[in-house]
């Protein structure tokens, strides 16, 4: 792999660029590992906290408030696995996505002109990113 692929890879990671918006965690998810195995990162606890960080924010939120049966953070596999367990079942099963479609959340959080990204969490400082089509936004909100 060329190093100025790791590189890129690495400043993906260091942004939030790379975080999950609308997308269901399966597309999260496969984006994410893609990243993962450019950058060379290796550490497990920094590939979770990365991971995390880059949820959504019910997602998140949800994660956070686990006291029982919560997955090591020394483990990723786990968390993806929980991840895309808790994905799933917030939506009916009737309308559960394959694995290939996209289903955005309605949180009712404002999304940004001109695309279906949705913003980051609101606990984060509101700034311009990369959105999951894969062109530029101003995010309002």
């Amino acid at each position: 792999m060329p190093l100025n692929s790791e590189a890129a890879a690495v400043n993906v990671l260091e942004t939030p660029s790379y975080f999950q918006g609308r997308w269901l965690v399966d597309n999260y998810l496969n984006q994410f590992k893609d990243l993962i195995e450019h950058s060379g990162y290796s550490d497990p606890k920094t590939i979770v906290v990365k991971f995390r960080q880059g949820l959504n924010c019910q997602m998140s939120m949800a994660l956070a408030g686990m006291t029982y049966r919560r997955p090591s953070d020394t483990d990723p596999k786990a968390w993806f696995r929980l991840a895309v367990r808790m994905d799933q079942n917030r939506l009916p099963p009737a309308t559960q996505p394959s694995s290939s479609q996209h289903k955005p959340y309605s949180d009712g959080l404002p999304t940004c002109s001109g695309c279906p990204c949705r913003t980051l969490c609101p606990l984060q400082p509101v700034t311009r990113q990369s959105c999951p089509d894969g062109h530029r936004c101003d995010l309002e909100g």
